[in-house]
């Protein structure tokens, strides 16, 4: 005699987004899709549940309060599929997603998009989702020496790019990081306006943090990029 034909056990998806109307939204929606969706704000309660109660896949904010979402997928003893979404375009960061073998996707998604990446995920397709992964349009590139200052706080570029760049701080500034700031670059005198994306703290206690170049700065984009052309090449 033959088994019976079991029920097949929902797969499991963790959202962690620090915005409750998309946590809620998202958590409904997969719901009614059939998953087992558990949804929480902050990274500390990401990296329990990752530890608590594996799920078979993640979607997470890049901003998690002082950490980001990549994050969990650097800390998590195993690999998971993942999905990072974020409204704020960032190829530094998006190059960093990407090299950890997880989706990078900006707001607004379409769910039924969302909902085909998921199932390609859990399935094993990988990036065969191009409506989601779009073309990356910078290259990242790493530099060395070279010194930047924000405000009174003085700090170190580690890559750069046409759209943006990464700093690290030896100590985080006396005061958080506005939104918006500008960079100055005192090797060049270059000034830039860009708008923060993410923040973190490293394993050696340095402060990091990725900021892409502000929409609708020509002169600065302009200068920007002279500035790229000129410390690693066109």
């Amino acid at each position: 005699m033959s088994a019976p034909n079991l029920p097949e056990t929902p797969r499991r998806i963790l959202i962690v987004d620090d915005d409750q109307a998309t946590r809620s939204g998202l958590k409904r929606f997969f719901e009614r899709a059939n998953y087992e969706v558990a949804a929480v704000s902050t990274f500390a309660d990401g990296r329990i549940a990752l530890s608590e109660s594996p799920p078979d896949l993640l979607i997470a904010d890049v901003r998690l309060g002082e950490f980001n979402g990549l994050q969990l997928i650097v800390t998590n003893p195993r690999p998971i599929p993942t999905i990072i979404v974020t409204g704020y375009p960032d190829p530094v960061l998006e190059a960093d997603a990407r090299a950890l073998g997880a989706d990078y996707l900006l707001k607004p998604v379409l769910p039924s998009a969302l909902l085909s990446l998921v199932k390609e995920k859990l399935e094993g397709a990988g990036e065969s989702a191009p409506i989601l992964s779009p073309r990356r349009r910078w290259t990242r590139r790493p530099v060395d020496d070279l010194s930047a200052r924000v405000g009174e706080a003085s700090a170190r570029v580690l890559d750069i790019s046409y759209g943006g760049l990464r700093l690290a701080f030896e100590r985080y500034p006396e005061q958080a990081l506005p939104p918006s700031f500008n960079i100055v670059l005192p090797v060049s005198g270059v000034s830039v306006p860009v708008d923060l994306v993410w923040t973190v703290r490293s394993p050696d206690g340095a402060w990091m943090c990725g900021a892409a170049i502000a929409a609708g700065q020509a002169e600065a984009a302009s200068a920007w990029q002279g500035v790229v052309d000129g410390l690693v090449g066109p």
